[in-house]
């Protein structure tokens, strides 16, 4: 989503700022941008929900695994710290890695008539690559975009003492399509996020499958700042935790939700731009607030 988001999004009332061309959609060949974001996400629930929570990033180019406690209800605050390079590695093509680590903190209870403990900790989250390919220009017909990423190292939560470095666990791949209609952009997004058995002592789990569909329209409100809205649906495969050792399975069903987002745009200087984006999550296990603030920086 925030490829297109360069196509309308720029300053906010400054003199000296100036529209960014349909061009800088990709990373210019030979080309380096650099993206610092915060997250915030706060997390209900009141069952044993076992999965954890899978949070698209970078408009969907990566995930990043909330790790859950295992109790019966939760409220849980998390911090998500990402950097985000991307690089013109040719005309229509562009490569990209993030790296991601988090702050949380819990207040959880094992049962309903128990009183809540509190629990913190902070860690690397994952290290990722992958490559963005403009299959189309836009024209008489939609441009689209289609990439590919991959968790070169991410860490796994079985407990918040029982972690393990995992690498090639998570693999997302997805397309981007839009077309402008001045001064709107229509925006259609599609992702599929590939979650393998991670294993750790007698512990084997396996996170489900996600396929999410994001329509989203962009609105230029003048030529230097832009907002946007839209949907996005979720459809996650069932997730199961074995322990070996006691030869138990538990499982966490599969399901749909659906969540709105909400965001804008301001370009602080010409190479400097500013994003802020908020999205709303209710699903029959739990609920979400997210709020992500981002810096875009050409070099």
């Amino acid at each position: 989503m925030r490829y297109v988001l360069l196509i309308i999004c720029v300053g906010l009332g400054l003199l000296m700022a100036r529209p960014v061309s349909v061009d800088e959609i990709l990373t210019k060949r030979l080309q380096f941008k650099l993206m610092g974001t915060l997250s915030y996400v706060h997390i209900q629930r009141s069952d044993m929900y076992l999965a954890p929570i899978s949070v698209p990033i970078n408009g969907g180019s990566s995930y990043v695994q909330i790790p859950l406690s295992y109790a019966q209800d939760s409220n849980q605050d998390y911090l998500n710290f990402s950097l985000y390079a991307r690089y013109g590695l040719a005309k229509r093509v562009e490569i990209f890695s993030t790296l991601n680590s988090f702050w949380q903190h819990s207040m959880i209870s094992s049962t309903l008539s128990s009183a809540p403990q509190s629990q913190s900790y902070g860690d690397f989250s994952s290290l990722n690559l992958g490559i963005l390919i403009q299959a189309k220009k836009e024209g008489k017909l939609p441009a689209l975009l289609l990439g590919a990423s991959a968790d070169v190292l991410d860490k796994s939560y079985f407990s918040p003492s029982q972690t393990k470095l995992d690498s090639l666990k998570g693999y997302t791949f997805f397309a981007t399509s839009f077309y402008t209609i001045d001064p709107i952009v229509l925006l259609l997004q599609a992702n599929f996020r590939l979650n393998l058995p991670r294993a750790f002592e007698t512990y084997r789990f396996h996170s489900g499958h996600i396929f999410a569909l994001s329509p989203m329209v962009y609105f230029a409100v003048n030529p230097y700042i832009s907002l946007n809205f839209g949907i996005r649906y979720q459809y996650a495969t069932q997730s199961t935790i074995s322990d070996t050792l006691a030869n138990t399975t538990r499982y966490t069903p599969q399901g749909s939700s659906v969540s709105y987002v909400f965001g804008l745009a301001y370009e602080i200087k010409s190479r400097l731009i500013f994003y802020a984006n908020a999205e709303k999550l209710d699903t029959t296990h739990y609920s979400s607030d997210m709020v992500s603030l981002t810096l875009s920086y050409r070099i």
